[in-house]
């Protein structure tokens, strides 16, 4: 019996076809995936995103996982966590971290599925995607792993306060990707050569002038609201949504001219424009 059921199981992967009901959603299409070289998992090719199920995947390797979704969100429970995304929220949490998702979750075939990229930080794979197939292998699977006091014992204390400040001094009323961008300028810098090379040093550089206009002020001492300190964190687990951006200025705020004459610019969010 269970031969049948795993050949029955074969036989509507590669047939590729969507689930009854998925049919009629918006550049939603199959995608077979392959682990360590094997077709293993159904995905979903959402206008270009890869979408997988977290509880296929806990199931690929023998996880106990119980989802549960409802009208606050869902939730995943594993022996050793549990990841908790509200519905229509940006960040979401699993074991004491934090995860953007500014894609969110989408119910799928009665299954609750993620962005690629989440499995991905769940569980230690990563993922080439390619039409109507994505492949996989096991050799760097890792279940996140985190704890109460993640951020506090991982990274040191002057980095998260210095980083969660200037976020919050700059950027208290954008986007939450825009408070994630000023924290990736700072660390684009500090890997720089042509800046200092810690967090501190970056944030309160006067090499040339002040370069961030709350050190000049005073407002860098404003204790960070909890967004600005969870875009912090987010900017340490590596999110980026500005690439290689060494500088921002609100127009609106500042005289831009130098910026637009001597940088490249790369992306606007909320009122700052990026510029590398």
């Amino acid at each position: 019996m269970r031969r049948l059921l795993c050949l029955a199981l074969a036989l509507l992967l590669l047939a590729g076809s969507l689930p009854a009901g998925c049919a009629e959603e918006a550049g939603l299409s199959a995608v077979r995936v392959y682990v360590d070289g094997l077709l293993r998992l159904r995905g979903y090719d959402c206008a270009g995103t890869l979408y997988l199920s977290a509880e296929d995947v806990c199931a690929l390797f023998d996880i106990p996982a119980e989802g549960t979704l409802d009208g606050a969100g869902y939730t995943l429970r594993l022996k050793n966590w549990t990841l908790s995304a509200p519905a229509d929220e940006e960040v979401w949490t699993a074991d004491g971290r934090y995860l953007y998702c500014p894609d969110g979750y989408r119910e799928i075939a009665g299954r609750v599925c993620f962005p690629a990229d989440v499995i991905e930080r769940l569980f230690g794979l990563r993922f080439s995607f390619e039409a109507e197939r994505a492949e996989t292998d096991t050799s760097r699977f890792q279940l996140l792993q985190g704890g109460a006091n993640y951020y506090t014992t991982r990274f040191p204390a002057d980095d998260l306060y210095w980083l969660s400040h200037i976020i919050f001094s700059e950027a208290e009323l954008e986007p939450l990707a825009g408070k994630i961008g000023v924290g990736n300028v700072v660390l684009n810098r500090v890997a720089s050569k042509a800046f200092p090379s810690s967090i501190l040093s970056v944030v309160l550089d006067r090499e040339h002038r002040i370069q961030f206009s709350p050190v000049g002020t005073g407002t860098v001492a404003s204790d960070p609201d909890e967004s600005a300190v969870i875009a912090a964190c987010l900017v340490l687990e590596g999110y980026n949504t500005v690439g290689d951006s060494l500088y921002f200025v609100n127009p609106e705020a500042a005289d831009d001219s130098w910026f637009r004459s001597a940088l490249t610019p790369t992306v606007t969010i909320g009122h700052h424009h990026f510029y590398a």
